[in-house]
């Protein structure tokens, strides 16, 4: 993991962190630790189980916690117990915190400025590396609901080393782009599955076709349920963003959004810049994270969703 990706996880992990507290109380025996909001600690340790070096200060504060209250989201501890959790609780602090201030002091943290990060999926060739750029290139500049008087998104950096690029959005109309381009993103996440099915589908059958002459209406087909899914998501996003003036910018929102779908489904994310004030960094779908820790986060993540 690049030094950008551990900044990046720790810097929106660390007030979780910091803030997480154990509450005295006494008891007709004596006096105990009660804990609250065991599973959004339990959300930022998994990610934080990301970063080489942090994992096991991680773990050690997941396990200070008995197994037999680890699935809940509230418990009592003992006073010597929960001093044990307090102190796990420091030294990951301790740990996020030096990653945080090693690469704010060699001057690599970003500015205020307001945009968005995306993480590039892994690359094994420089063709795939290639296109998923143009994509993004096309997105950004040919995209009508990202193209608005008054705003523009500009590229800012790359994360030396690492697939991190930034861009930044400029102008008046830099919260309407921000808004926009969060409802495309929205909008790709909710028929990413669909468009992935439906073209491992059409590949099948395009793998077949010079055996059974048949399979080439199968594959109109595949082709026609794709398009009309990609064109059904644009017409949901007109009410909130605006008219499309004719089918070229219906076309184009279409292949933005099918082709954001394609990547996310390979890899890319896309989060609001760090720094982004509350309001924008609300815009973005949360990113699905893979689970790190241990079987039982699985369970008690699932627990807190359906509350």
């Amino acid at each position: 993991m690049r030094l950008y990706s551990m900044y990046f996880i720790c810097k929106n992990n660390i007030e979780i962190i910091r803030n997480f507290k154990l509450d005295t109380l006494s008891n007709g025996t004596g006096q105990i630790n009660r804990v609250k909001g065991w599973t959004d600690i339990i959300i930022s340790l998994n990610k934080l189980a990301n970063v080489p070096g942090i994992k096991k200060y991680s773990e050690k504060l997941y396990e200070s916690v008995p197994v037999m209250v680890r699935e809940r989201d509230g418990f009592d501890l003992s006073i010597d117990v929960g001093g044990k959790v307090e102190s796990a609780r420091k030294e990951l602090l301790c740990s996020i915190s030096t990653i945080i201030d090693m690469y704010e002091q060699m001057g690599l943290a970003q500015s205020t400025d307001t945009g968005f990060d995306i993480r590039l999926p892994q690359f094994y060739s420089i063709k795939d590396f290639s296109n998923c750029i143009k994509d993004l290139e096309f997105i950004i500049n040919q995209c009508p609901f990202l193209n608005v008087p008054d705003g523009e998104i500009k590229f800012k950096s790359a994360d030396v080393g690492s697939f991190w690029i930034t861009f930044f959005v400029v102008g008046t109309a830099a919260s309407q782009i921000l808004f926009n381009f969060s409802k495309l993103v929205d909008a790709a996440v909710k028929i990413q599955s669909h468009i992935v099915t439906v073209k491992q589908q059409e590949e099948q059958f395009r793998s077949m076709q010079q055996k059974n002459e048949l399979t080439s209406d199968l594959i109109d087909a595949f082709r026609k349920v794709n398009k009309s899914l990609v064109v059904s998501a644009v017409h949901e996003l007109e009410p909130g963003l605006g008219s499309l003036e004719d089918g070229e910018e219906v076309d184009k929102v279409g292949r933005s959004i099918e082709k954001l779908a394609d990547w996310m489904n390979k890899g890319l994310k896309i989060y609001s810049t760090i720094d982004a004030p509350k309001e924008v960094r609300d815009l973005f779908p949360p990113q699905e994270e893979q689970l790190l820790l241990n079987d039982d986060v699985i369970k008690l993540i699932e627990q807190k969703e359906k509350k």
